[in-house]
């Protein structure tokens, strides 16, 4: 008899032991990595941006004067664009706006490929117009309020000699 509870005990024993053992871990969930792979295109604009930012106004000028003698399409406009974006004057953001504009309209695939850094341009440069714009009446004012406070001080300094001139004041 123990010759054959023997057998069965071990196999018994042997699915009870089966059945504790720890499942194989599942398989770790992969994760895909989107690569962000810029146009070419844009990769030289801002590599140009970068140089551009070196350079005096002076420089900035004969750049813009060299942009403009070329005929060109998006890229040309956007090259324009972000040297007119670095003179800092009102007039050649308003400019440099326009030229980002043509981009932003623009239906070719050079164009369609640039148009999320003209606008990115177009925004900054309507921040920085509002900033000059910002500055300039913040100058005006402080120029304004230094008048007046000249005129209040001539016309204390004028009292103060008529006080001074009136007869009968004690000493």
């Amino acid at each position: 008899m123990k010759t054959k509870i023997l057998p069965l005990l071990l196999s018994l024993l042997s699915v009870l032991l089966a059945a504790c053992a720890t499942p194989p871990p599942p398989e770790a969930p992969t994760t895909t990595v989107k690569l962000v792979t810029t146009v070419g295109g844009m990769d030289d604009l801002l590599i140009y941006h970068q140089t551009l930012r070196r350079l005096s106004q002076q420089e900035l000028g004969r750049e813009l004067q060299a942009l403009n003698a070329r005929q060109g399409g998006a890229m040309l406009a956007m090259q324009k664009a972000m040297v007119l974006g670095l003179t800092h004057d009102a007039n050649d953001l308003a400019r440099a706006q326009v030229q980002l504009g043509a981009v932003l309209n623009a239906t070719d695939s050079d164009a369609v490929a640039l148009k999320p850094l003209a606008q990115l341009l177009v925004s900054n440069y309507a921040e920085m117009r509002r900033l000059s714009d910002n500055a300039e009446k913040a100058g005006q004012q402080a120029k304004e309020s230094q008048r007046r406070m000249d005129q209040l001080n001539e016309k204390l300094e004028a009292l103060k000699n008529i006080e001074r001139t009136l007869p009968g004041q004690p000493k």
